[in-house]
């Protein structure tokens, strides 16, 4: 006689999928807003096939907890839309946040799949990748017909084998430095555009946020992406390298808000919880100090403001808990 041996979700699949819940019930919400006010057809169709697979991952999270026993978070919902604000973006800025999108949830499913043990999780994450992929190559393929897309530089193909000949390959902290290896370009490229889209949303949402204080946090979460975007313009300069200027900021003058101020700190936590994944791996990919260092240094920054902004959350008691281990010492002292 066989045994059947269902496992519990380990910390890790319980982490990812409550995360992602979290992160698609919020992406719902923004994805309404942009369906509700975009006027391009070919965008329109992108934001449903979003929609249908945000839609499709809350089921799924939702389904797989009821049957864990796992309580459903709250996340996020019709409270936090309002739908009969006006656009506050652009058409451009939508189709460049579902790329955003697209990337940001690739890096998630790989990751996660990778990470996870039981079986039924992994083939969830290996659709959900399927999905995602497909989402990002539409949107992508569509901002290179409608010329928005931003490509990373161009360099000369290397015409030998070359060995590194002395440690100026590495870098200095002050003075001339060598020239750029491509892979530090390409991070480079890829967190220009990562910022740009942080930039405009936090822009946008400090026109509109309800409280004098939030918008103040969002033109602060605004301009550091300016700064970060002018220092790695300033590293290809230094080299030599040329890089295409990108979009636009594509915001409009509305002052209504699309969505909640809790959903919008969210979304701004978020962001930095990206960039500094980003910022890491690019730490990993970068052999000149000066480079890591300021990746590092960015880092440090990011990690500052999303404290605040966890701060401003846990004091409007907009913080939802994630799962978390006992505290043990706590259950050993209490009082009888």
């Amino acid at each position: 006689m066989e045994l059947s041996h269902h496992p519990l979700l380990t910390a890790t699949e319980l982490a990812t999928l409550w995360n992602t819940y979290m992160a698609d019930t919020m992406g719902k919400c923004m994805l309404t807003h942009f369906k509700q006010t975009v006027e391009d057809e070919r965008i329109e169709q992108i934001i449903d096939f979003a929609l249908k697979i945000a839609e499709n991952h809350i089921e799924t999270i939702k389904d797989l907890f009821h049957k864990e026993n796992i309580p459903i978070p709250q996340g996020f919902g019709v409270n936090d839309i309002h739908n009969k604000a006006p656009r506050l973006y652009s058409d451009v800025f939508y189709l460049r946040y579902l790329e955003h999108m697209g990337r940001t949830g690739l890096s998630t499913y790989s990751l996660a799949k990778a990470i996870s043990s039981r079986k039924d999780i992994r083939e969830i994450y290996k659709l959900w990748y399927s999905q995602t992929e497909k989402m990002y190559d539409v949107a992508t393929d569509l901002a290179l017909e409608m010329g928005v897309y931003v490509r990373s530089p161009y360099i000369d193909y290397p015409k030998e084998v070359q060995f590194v000949e002395n440690d100026d390959f590495l870098g200095h902290l002050f003075g001339k430095q060598r020239s750029l290896l491509a892979i530090e370009i390409a991070h480079l490229g890829t967190n220009i555009e990562v910022c740009h889209v942080g930039q405009t949303l936090l822009m946008g949402f400090s026109q509109v946020a309800s409280s004098k204080d939030l918008r103040h946090f969002f033109l602060r979460g605004s301009n550091a992406g300016k700064k970060q975007i002018s220092s790695f313009f300033d590293i290809l300069k230094d080299s030599n390298t040329s890089y295409p200027s990108t979009w636009d900021s594509l915001i409009t003058g509305s002052i209504e808000p699309p969505f909640s101020d809790k959903l919008m700190l969210f979304q701004a936590n978020l962001l930095s919880a990206i960039a500094i994944a980003d910022f890491g791996t690019a730490i990993g990919g970068s052999v000149r100090k000066d480079i890591g260092i300021l990746y590092a240094r960015l880092i440090v920054d990011l990690a500052s403001y999303a404290e605040d902004g966890a701060k401003f959350m846990i004091k409007e008691k907009w913080l939802e808990k994630p799962p978390q281990t006992h505290d043990r010492t706590k259950l050993i002292n209490r009082e009888d």
